[in-house]
């Protein structure tokens, strides 16, 4: 029998599919993505965002019965089996040219590669599932329930490489965070703390911590809504004693529930403290000027010209006055 898998929208290797290839290749099964004119027993996709769900209906005129597919882009209720669950990653499954052709940004083919061959050779998963929030715009609760640990950093290496590319949705909120933090200082790993850390529980004894792990990348943190200000600010200001600010960076939920002035207002605050903003639209909202926003500020070419200079609003403007007047 052979296992037919798609990625439908992931940037990084899939782990809920690298799972599902391990799961079926040691039943004996050959397991590949889905190829052209190629007849498949049984098809697995998965999708992250939301905005996919046009090409999973199209996957499912397709194939029908044939194709079952998962994550948080279908169906948040929807969980892999614990057998396949606690399956340990096929990390085999991806090379590193295709997760190179999945990446966006200005960057070299080379350096691309090497990028993509780091992401294949690292060890991933999660030590921890669960948020002890529940954002309004956030999915993890309703799919993952209340904050619980479902593993330990020593499960999730991959012995190719000693970086860890972690998923866990809330560290700092990890009653043993510390301790994770100090295995990975003490195993020599670096670490990429995947979806970043909450500011506001940030204190000197898990900053510190942080500080004395190698970190594949910015650590980074987000700063949501208006009402977390003062938390937020005192989280980036503890952490910045250990970790320098230009190693942060801040996502910046904008299109939800605040006004382009609060957005502006926690661009400019945040930068004051030496800190990188990074904007995201929330569910990917039709917003002219939101659009431009993100793309002066993630591009960072406010480095180079203020938002009242910054010509393709300039040019934008009229069209977005005349819309919001209609």
């Amino acid at each position: 029998m052979t296992i037919g898998l798609i990625d439908v929208d992931s940037k990084i290797p899939n782990l809920a599919l690298m799972k599902i290839s391990s799961f079926y290749k040691l039943q004996g099964e050959k397991v590949e993505f889905v190829q052209p004119n190629t007849e498949y027993e049984k098809i697995f996709a998965s999708a992250i965002f939301t905005r996919s769900k046009y090409k999973c209906e199209e996957l499912i005129q397709k194939y029908g019965d044939k194709i079952e597919i998962g994550g948080t882009g279908w169906d948040i209720n929807k969980v892999l089996p614990g057998k396949i669950e606690y399956s340990k990653p096929d990390y085999d499954l991806y090379s590193a040219e295709e997760i190179a052709s999945r990446m966006r940004g200005i960057m070299t083919k080379e350096r691309k590669l090497q990028k993509a061959t780091e992401i294949v050779n690292a060890g991933m998963g999660f030590t921890s599932r669960g948020c002890i929030r529940e954002c309004g715009f956030c999915f993890v609760p309703k799919k993952e329930g209340k904050f619980h640990n479902v593993a330990e950093i020593k499960d999730i290496i991959n012995p190719r490489s000693n970086i860890i590319i972690l998923h866990d949705n809330n560290i700092t909120a990890d009653p043993n965070c510390i301790d994770k933090l100090v295995e990975i200082k003490e195993r020599g790993l670096i670490v990429d703390i995947n979806q970043g850390c909450d500011i506001r529980l940030m204190n000197d004894d898990i900053a510190q911590a942080m500080g004395q792990v190698k970190h594949l990348r910015s650590l980074h943190y987000t700063w949501d809504l208006m009402a977390f200000e003062d938390k937020v600010i005192e989280g980036i200001k503890t952490l910045s004693k250990f970790i320098k600010p230009y190693r942060h960076m801040c996502f910046t939920l904008v299109g939800y529930n605040t006004t382009f002035e609060e957005d502006m207002y926690r661009f400019r605050k945040l930068r004051e403290l030496k800190v990188d903003p990074f904007v995201m639209i929330y569910n990917q909202k039709k917003d002219i000027r939101l659009k431009h926003f993100a793309r002066w500020v993630n591009s960072r070419i406010y480095k180079s010209c203020t938002w009242e200079e910054y010509e393709p609003w300039k040019k934008a403007q009229l069209e977005y006055l005349q819309v919001n007047m209609i």
